[in-house]
């Protein structure tokens, strides 16, 4: 059977059928008990899980044991963040709850081809497109019972959009700006970098950075409070039932992204085959376990989703989303990734806190034509710049940084918005603790940079500074970045 996601504005809300068979079945998921594979709470701790947190806040009770006995118990915190798996096991992960939820939905009497819907908040002909959708604000359902998809905790924002605690927006640049789904080191590319089995990885990919990231923190709230609203927190994130048509929306995005020939998607054995000794496992509707490997993901493939639109909201146009997928190997040439190389680093680590703090960043060569960021006499302009936050740690479960890049001894103030950066770390705390089940070496984050050197050009200096700090607005939990580094790359 053939299920096709539809965007919840087409579907004639608010409280859609499609809507009200989502409440419900959630409800239904949520009245059973963590040990079955089924429940609400097992399927949100696949994702990621905070025990003490979860007792405190009474989504489970003090009795539970730990860990849950049963085969393969131990998949929580299996999330795949900050590296190449995330985008193919977001995909699994979403497969597995809309069969079990359509299950249940199909033996109660609903549509036999029911699907997850998407919130596609980059709908430009929407108006209303980046509200969150009302069926997750009211109270009750409309039959009056108490509705499930508002019975989360959220931050105070209503509508995506910069805030007082994230001045960035959320974009569609990762659609078009990337279009190699592994990254060489250093530098961002649409899926991210190599990585192994890892809830936190060594860096974020485009899309994984915008939107996803910030959509995680415009609803989650800043860190200021304590508790933070659930989308704040990977191990709480998935409890939400927004969390699930957010990803929905991200992995349509990947899914346009591949429908463009322009683009080309990975298919190296390391990628396709999935991490090994330890691979992702999901439950089925009647709580068995299976596995799944990211080539089973694919466009074609089992768990490959169908979508009413890969163009409304996604950046890329119907003439270019020709459904013809261009896949390579990293082992193979580049196909348009290019060459990248060292080109500065800063010398020391630092410290951040609302106050901003800076760093110089002494280039080997920072002429725009040398790195191939500007046109020249020889040809066109041929490369990009990135900067790379390394080693990022903090006790907040994430965190928003402001970076600023000026010539040396500039005001950062005078600097303007073109040469500001918003990063957010979406699972910071989990990538700092050593305690987790794959932290301890915190956050890589990339961000392209050609622009603001470009613009610096005029005097043609041979050092750059770089002045971070916490949002105004945003909580105090200080993050230390070990290193600020800055790459070119050639794509030719």
């Amino acid at each position: 059977m053939t299920r096709t996601r539809m965007d919840i504005a087409a579907l004639g809300g608010p409280w859609s059928d499609t809507m009200e068979w989502y409440a419900r079945a959630v409800g239904e998921l949520r009245s059973r008990p963590f040990d079955d594979r089924t429940s609400w709470v097992y399927i949100g701790a696949l994702h990621g899980i905070d025990r003490p947190g979860w007792i405190a806040q009474g989504i489970v009770p003090s009795t539970i044991p730990w860990p849950v006995p049963g085969p393969l118990s131990d998949r929580y915190n299996q999330c795949q963040h900050a590296g190449w798996f995330f985008l193919p096991w977001h995909r699994g992960y979403l497969f597995a709850l809309e069969a079990i939820l359509a299950d249940w939905i199909a033996r109660e009497g609903g549509p036999e081809d029911w699907a997850l819907p998407y919130w596609n908040y980059l709908d430009d002909t929407n108006p209303d497109a980046r509200d969150i959708p009302q069926e997750f604000l009211d109270p009750t359902m409309p039959d009056g019972s108490a509705n499930p998809l508002a019975d989360a905790l959220r931050g105070p924002a209503t509508r995506l959009g910069p805030q007082s605690w994230i001045p960035a927006d959320i974009t569609l640049s990762a659609q078009t700006s990337e279009t190699v789904y592994t990254a060489i080191p250093g530098t961002l590319g649409y899926g991210g970098p190599i990585s192994g089995y890892s809830q936190f990885g060594n860096g974020y990919g485009a899309n994984e950075s915008n939107p996803h990231n910030l959509v995680h923190v415009m609803i989650g709230g800043d860190n200021s409070s304590a508790p933070q609203g659930w989308m704040y927190d990977p191990n709480f994130a998935a409890l939400d039932p927004i969390f699930w048509l957010h990803h929905c929306n991200v992995d349509r995005l990947w899914e346009a992204w591949m429908s463009d020939p322009t683009h080309v998607q990975e298919i190296g054995a390391a990628w396709r085959n999935g991490p090994f000794p330890t691979q992702f496992t999901m439950p089925d509707p009647a709580g068995s376990l299976w596995v799944f490997v990211p080539d089973e993901t694919l466009p074609g493939a089992p768990l490959a989703p169908t979508y009413d639109s890969l163009t409304s909201g996604t950046g890329i146009a119907p003439a270019a989303a020709s459904g013809t997928i261009v896949m390579v190997t990293t082992t193979s040439p580049p196909a348009g990734g290019g060459r990248a190389a060292l080109v500065g680093a800063s010398s020391a680590a630092l410290t951040v806190t609302r106050s901003p703090v800076h760093t110089s960043i002494r280039m080997t060569d920072l002429s725009p034509s040398a790195l191939g960021v500007a046109a020249s006499a020889a040809g066109p302009a041929t490369g990009r710049l990135y900067l790379n936050l390394e080693g990022v740690k903090g006790k907040s479960p994430s965190g928003v940084v402001n970076v600023i890049l000026t010539a040396p001894g500039a005001d950062p103030n005078a600097a303007g918005p073109d040469a500001t950066r918003t990063v957010a770390l979406f699972g910071l705390a989990n990538a700092t603790s050593a305690e987790g089940p794959h932290g301890g070496s915190g956050l890589s984050a990339t961000i392209e940079i050609t622009d603001i050197v470009r613009n610096l050009q005029t005097a043609n200096p041979d050092e750059l500074e770089a002045h971070v700090a916490l949002p105004e607005g945003g909580g105090d939990s200080e993050i230390t970045i070990e290193r600020i580094s800055i790459y070119a790359r050639r794509d030719q």
